[in-house]
């Protein structure tokens, strides 16, 4: 082929990549007009079951906030002992410093404004991931591609709609990995760690990598700051850390279709083949579950003879949607970085494939297509009848989540570890 044929034929396959850009573009306009007239929300169960009521947990956050500001915890969801100034909320979840910085800046507008402020803060966000991974792939076809998978991931569109906070996780992730370097992780790096571990808390899964990489210090000081910007306000508020601490404890396994997680999974499939499976027999094989998980991700961290930080990132993320008792969609987004890196690292076309299931629509649409779990609000806590089609709904997301772990782990385990021999 001539220079020019060369040229012509590089030109075409750009030309196809610009193509997918604008259509992820415009997909991803569609979920920010949805957003404000709500076509798209018979897609997803939350949405569907809240009947298009938006911003449940951006309002969990402005009342806190709000409790900050009348002297009462932020933890306090009973509305005959707070000044409930929200719509709508759920009861806030997370560390202090959220609540106490964001939540009270929040409260200097109305509600509605300050919902309608963080989904810009939000979009800017997605926005600002989708051009560094443009960057990272260095412009042209691949660096098209990554920055598309942060546009089509309908997870995002419940991020929107609830107002909630896992981008921001998502991209303080991906900037922990776009800053890792072998063999030092460098102030910044840990910074954004700190970060993470205030905002939300599933970060502390990359703990496990800290330690096998010695970094002493790092974790003196990063665990430092978080009890510093946290241990205060517990100390004045007593019933505040029992309140947080609750959030952790999982209670006996139950139908929920608004769970995702692959415990979830595991709880329909195990419903499924064993009707009459005791309550506590479901506990009893949840735990070993959890148990198997974590004691294969230490064993891998551990006999990593040189680990490479982003895969190992990558696995305790995604170990976090084995493992944890809650995973709503939106949680999925914490997959994305994942999904960006690997792809950037490998090429292959398993990763595509499986953003692909995860980035999709959930089948609930087919389940619910009258939309009746917007008045029959105990639909949420009844299994899906005939079972399969409980176990496939609930294999949407858990089943790619699963084999991304697996695949995350096959990589590390086939480029890096050594014969228990050869360990320091």
């Amino acid at each position: 082929m001539s220079e020019i044929g060369r040229l012509q034929s590089k030109t075409a396959r750009l030309g196809g990549y610009r193509v997918l850009l604008a259509a992820a573009l415009l997909f991803h306009l569609s979920l920010l007009v949805s957003w404000r007239v709500g076509f798209w929300n018979g897609y997803t169960f939350d949405s569907t079951a809240t009947a298009g009521r938006r911003g449940w947990d951006f309002y969990a956050l402005y009342q806190a906030g709000h409790n900050v500001l009348t002297d009462i915890s932020i933890y306090q969801s009973d509305n005959d002992k707070i000044d409930v100034v929200v719509p709508l909320y759920t009861p806030y979840r997370y560390l202090p410093l959220p609540a106490v910085t964001l939540g009270v800046l929040s409260n200097l507008v109305s509600p509605l404004w300050a919902f309608r402020l963080w989904v810009a803060a939000v979009e800017v966000v997605l926005l600002a991931c989708a051009y560094l991974s443009w960057r990272l792939g260095g412009g042209g076809r691949r660096g098209v591609l990554l920055a598309a998978l942060w546009l089509c991931f309908t997870p995002f569109y419940l991020e929107l709609y609830l107002g909630q906070f896992t981008l921001v996780q998502a991209a303080l992730i991906f900037g922990m990995m776009l800053l890792s370097a072998r063999p030092a992780m460098g102030a910044r790096f840990h910074a954004i760690w700190a970060a993470s571990l205030l905002w939300k808390q599933n970060t502390g899964l990359f703990l496990p990598l800290y330690l096998r990489l010695k970094q002493w210090r790092a974790l003196f000081l990063v665990g430092a700051a978080v009890v510093a910007l946290s241990a205060p306000y517990f100390l004045f508020y007593p019933d505040a850390l029992p309140a947080f601490l609750g959030n952790f404890s999982s209670g006996q396994p139950a139908p929920n279709l608004g769970n995702l997680g692959v415990r979830q999974f595991l709880y329909s499939v195990t419903s499924a083949l064993a009707p009459a499976m005791s309550p506590q027999a479901h506990t009893l094989l949840q735990n070993g579950w959890v148990a198997l998980v974590v004691v294969v991700g230490l064993w891998l961290t551990w006999r990593d003879r040189r680990p490479d930080i982003v895969l190992h990132l990558c696995f305790w993320t995604t170990t976090y949607f084995l493992i944890y008792h809650q995973v709503w969609e939106h949680h999925y987004l914490l997959l994305l970085p994942v999904f960006v890196l690997l792809y950037h690292r490998t090429g292959s076309w398993v990763v595509l494939l499986l953003y692909a299931l995860v980035a999709i629509w959930t089948p609930y649409r087919l389940i619910d297509p009258q939309g009746i779990a917007a008045i029959h609000g105990p639909m949420r806590w009844i299994p899906l009848e005939p079972r399969i089609v409980d176990v496939l709904y609930h294999a949407s997301k858990a089943v790619p989540a699963l084999a991304l772990w697996g695949y995350c782990l096959s990589l590390i385990r086939r480029t890096h570890l050594l014969p228990a021999e050869h360990m320091p």
